[in-house]
């Protein structure tokens, strides 16, 4: 694909991971291909991301051997861009970023990050994380806080400590910096082997300051097959908020 030019860009560029095979969920179908009352998981994703105005591009990365895109509702809007994927999740959205990067996207240009996974994203916490970044210029991700007790496990399942759940969250998606902030960490990462599962891990592996911005609690990302009842729960109740 030819790269776009990019030089002028002005708004938000949004990556969606999508190239994983969700191992945890059965069945041959990759789990953002899944429906929920008769759309994709991914089509309901991409459409609170291109709905949402100050989103003037999302690259889709997808798996090489993905064969259910061409199915995709969102797959032609004018805003998407579809990309292939790597091996794990920092390679792909690595392979995002090279990709910006040849189309000539400034460093400065705010770039966030979303899991296909998570289709209960509002607009609410889109704007309250967009906002944040503009006003802070400081990377910042989704969070929610920790309501149940923790406790840590240690051989034969054996509980060893409760855990101090008040300065604890949990990490949700999108996760938004800089375009030369994500380029530069996740290099970092890939390149010295660092075992990071977002990008607000490999943002801090390179000494970036992060912060946590508190939002809905209902931004569940799909991993079992009992998230997809919640999920139509959820998205059926925001609905109704309207």
């Amino acid at each position: 694909m030819k790269s776009p030019d990019l030089s002028q860009f002005k708004g938000i560029v949004a990556v969606v991971a999508a190239a994983g095979c969700g191992s945890r969920m059965s069945g041959d179908t990759p789990k953002q291909y899944l429906k929920i009352n008769r759309q994709t998981i991914l089509d309901i994703t991409l459409s609170r991301l291109v709905s949402f105005a100050p989103i003037e591009l999302v690259v889709l990365v997808i798996s090489p051997q993905d064969n259910y895109f061409k199915h995709l509702e969102y797959g032609e809007n004018e805003k998407v861009i579809i990309i292939e994927g790597g091996a794990e999740r920092a390679n792909s959205v690595h392979n995002a970023l090279r990709f910006l990067y040849d189309s000539g996207l400034p460093d400065e240009a705010p770039v966030m990050v979303h899991d296909a996974a998570r289709p209960c994203i509002t607009h609410q916490d889109l704007k309250q994380l967009s906002d944040t970044y503009q006003n802070t210029n400081q990377a910042c991700i989704l969070t929610s806080e920790v309501n149940d007790t923790l406790q840590k496990v240690g051989d034969s399942n054996l509980i060893e400590q409760t855990l101090d759940r008040s300065s604890l969250v949990r990490a949700y998606t999108p996760q938004m910096a800089s375009f030369n902030q994500l380029k530069t960490s996740l290099k970092h990462a890939i390149d010295n082997k660092l075992n990071v599962t977002d990008e607000a891990s490999a943002l801090l592996a390179s000494n970036y300051a992060v912060a946590s911005v508190n939002g809905r609690a209902d931004n569940i990302k799909i991993t079992r097959n009992d998230d997809l009842a919640l999920a139509e729960f959820y998205l059926s109740k925001q609905e109704s908020e309207k």
